[in-house]
């Protein structure tokens, strides 16, 4: 409401500014209509030319800009343009008749319709112009996210169409490894079923995640967080994992614990998907550097490692959906690890980049709560 009040009132003053700077235009211009008009109000609004040309000019500029930025309807949608300028051209030809027949006391009143007219008229071909651009931005971007919304929907429905008989598959497999059958075959069969079921039920859950995650439909419950005790935790869990591989995980830390707001849930997924992504594609017998660093810009987690792969991408390429450092999809990873995280980083008000230095892999988690 305040915006289209300050909308108005810039019109208004652009409105009586322009008129007082046409006014002054016109009697300078014209002796016969400037003694008229003296003989009515003297030297009232009579600028010098230097300033009236200016003024209007700005004060055209004005009235036209905000009538642009407000993206009003045209006052006469229904009619053409052209038709408009006809009784346009018709009022200020009587004003100029009348204005020569007339006491010299109708020059200012003819003076404002004649003005009004023709600002009228400039008002609706800016508003016509504007509506006719913005129409079809407003077109492209409404198409844009009616295709977003459909491609949600589409993941959300299919992940949860296949998930229901995937829960069957994996009900029965755990029932298969129950049963005492004296079959090395059958045992190893029924071992690579339980890997590919499990692998496609993660697969499910990421695209679930990375649907939701994309779009901003999750909540988002920020608090104040211990940083350093969630790091040190989740490293713990991966013990195992850098182990197995001969990854040596070095965690540096402020000496004092490091508290930033966001949500614990997602914080939580974020540096999961991160340290997984270390277990999965760095090089064996390496080390992997975590990191929690206080910048201005804010608190800082960062994980350095150095990749069993080629990284022929860039950082904003890696965090897009389904793409994958090794394109020769080696690994058993979806592509969805590291956009999920952007998104969910994005979504608790942070900053997420990663930087590509040869085969040194470096993402930043940043949040600006300092």
């Amino acid at each position: 409401m305040n915006r289209v009040i300050s909308s108005w009132v810039v019109k208004l003053i652009a409105l009586l500014g322009g008129y007082i700077a046409a006014l002054s235009v016109v009697r300078f211009l014209s002796r016969p209509f400037n003694l008229y008009v003296s003989l009515d109000i003297g030297d009232f609004l009579r600028l010098n030319p230097l300033v009236s040309i200016p003024l209007f000019m700005v004060c055209a500029a004005l009235l036209l800009i905000s009538v642009w930025l407000s993206r009003g309807k045209p006052f006469w949608r229904n009619i053409n343009i052209l038709l408009l300028a006809v009784p346009t051209f018709c009022i200020i030809f009587l004003c100029v008749y009348f204005a020569q027949i007339l006491y010299t006391s109708s020059l200012i009143p003819l003076s404002i319709i004649a003005y009004s007219v023709v600002m009228a008229l400039l008002m609706e071909c800016t508003a016509r112009l504007s509506d006719m651009i913005f129409a079809e931005y407003d077109k492209a971007n409404a198409e844009k996210v009616r295709a977003e919304r459909f491609k949600t929907e589409l993941i959300t429905n299919v992940s949860h169409d296949i998930r229901t008989p995937l829960t069957s598959i994996i009900n029965y497999i755990d029932l298969l490894k129950t049963l005492q059958i004296e079959n090395t075959d059958f045992a190893e069969y029924v071992g690579v079923l339980d890997r590919k079921a499990a692998r496609l039920k993660t697969l499910i859950d990421d695209l679930m995640e990375a649907s939701k995650a994309g779009t901003g439909n999750m909540s988002v419950d920020l608090c104040e967080i211990n940083l350093t005790e969630i790091m040190g935790q989740i490293a713990g869990e991966f013990d195992e994992q850098f182990a197995e591989r001969g990854l040596t995980l070095v965690l540096r830390q402020p000496d004092q614990p490091v508290f930033t707001i966001a949500d614990s849930r997602h914080l939580w997924r974020v540096l999961e998907n991160l340290f997984g992504n270390a277990v999965k594609y760095s090089m064996p017998e390496t080390r992997v550097f975590a990191e929690i660093i206080l910048r201005d810009e804010g608190t800082v987690f960062t994980m350095k490692n150095t990749s069993k792969n080629h990284i022929d991408l860039s950082g904003d390429a890696l965090t897009e959906q389904f793409m994958r450092g090794d394109r020769a999809r080696l690994s058993e990873g979806s592509g969805l690890g590291l956009y999920i995280v952007k998104s969910l980083v994005e979504l608790m008000g942070g900053r997420f980049a990663i930087h590509v230095t040869g085969d040194l892999f470096v993402v930043e988690v940043i949040f600006g709560d300092k």
